[in-house]
């Protein structure tokens, strides 16, 4: 176990060295929420408490910037416990300026357990991404008008592992497999997440659960450090840091099947000159098929 929480935090040393470059620049959508929204991210991380999930996140990113991107996203998933497997469901869709990205996953997860209360989850998904372009202005001010050039649909794939417990969460995926079919594809750079997140339980009402997430592209790197307190499995509020913002979430859970997630983003350095705050909220849905082992606010 030492051995392993050693080894996430040099990937997290490794993470911050190469955020520290000026190749900053956002590649695909980066929610402040990561630990909700993580199975966008990993194909491995979906809960394991055979219970169906569904969530959807809308990130209004630099509210009130004009032609701003904003993002759409919806997760599905069910464990099936006999088997030791889950399957999922990601529909991603962003528009901003003229551009519009629309992405359909299907996701495969199998369960290892490795301890009384230690497991290795490994994912893949599969699916598929078109862009669009259609009129607009530009950021320089120009307006465009399209030329009719298309971008034929195409295949996305992406791998993943995770490694858990009731206090543990930790995991590195690979997204954006570059694997282009026909002429003119929808093609984005590789992608890779990493990331670890300890529950420190205070008492039998209250937890703490610090997190450090990096994300890398070919021209881009950022680290995400989050702190998040949670009373119960009724309210959760945090703070978090990343090199282009700093975010205040909360959330509530609404009975035992919802939960409603929020979170702010202050932009620092570069782009607090260019563009306003921007805005997330994630709504989450569990179904009771059996009683739950595990409260939704620390379910992994």
């Amino acid at each position: 176990m030492k051995n392993i929480i050693r080894h996430f935090f040099g990937l997290v040393l490794l993470a911050a060295m190469a955020a520290a470059c000026p190749l900053r620049a956002q590649e695909g959508a980066q929610f402040s929420q990561f630990f909700a929204n993580r199975m966008f991210y990993n194909p491995a991380a979906m809960a394991s408490d055979g219970l169906f999930r569904l969530s959807l996140t809308d990130r209004e990113q630099y509210w009130g910037t004009p032609d701003r991107p904003s993002y759409r996203l919806l997760n599905g998933s069910y464990f099936f416990d006999k088997q030791n497997m889950g399957v999922g469901i990601t529909f991603h869709q962003w528009n901003a300026n003229i551009e519009n990205n629309v992405l359909f996953k299907a996701s495969y997860m199998y369960r290892l357990q490795v301890g009384y209360d230690a497991f290795i989850n490994f994912g893949v998904n599969a699916g598929v991404k078109h862009r669009f372009l259609s009129n607009g202005v530009l950021p320089s001010g120009d307006v465009y008008v399209s030329d009719g050039e298309e971008f034929n649909p195409n295949l996305d794939m992406g791998l993943g592992i995770e490694f858990h417990t009731s206090n543990i969460v930790a995991g590195v995926s690979v997204q954006n497999l570059p694997i282009k079919i026909g002429d003119n594809p929808t093609f984005e750079s590789l992608h890779s997440y990493y990331y670890f997140g300890y529950n420190f339980l205070l008492d039998e009402n209250w937890a703490l659960f610090p997190m450090v997430a990096m994300r890398m592209a070919s021209a881009s790197a950022n680290v995400d450090v989050s702190l998040r307190a949670s009373y119960r499995d009724v309210v959760h509020f945090g703070l978090a840091y990343r090199l282009d913002a700093l975010v205040a979430m909360a959330g509530v859970s609404l009975g035992k099947n919802f939960s409603l997630s929020y979170a702010f983003d202050y932009n620092i350095g570069v782009t607090s000159r260019l563009y306003k705050p921007s805005h997330e909220i994630i709504l989450t849905y569990r179904a009771l098929f059996k009683r739950p082992d595990r409260p939704m606010l620390r379910s992994f």
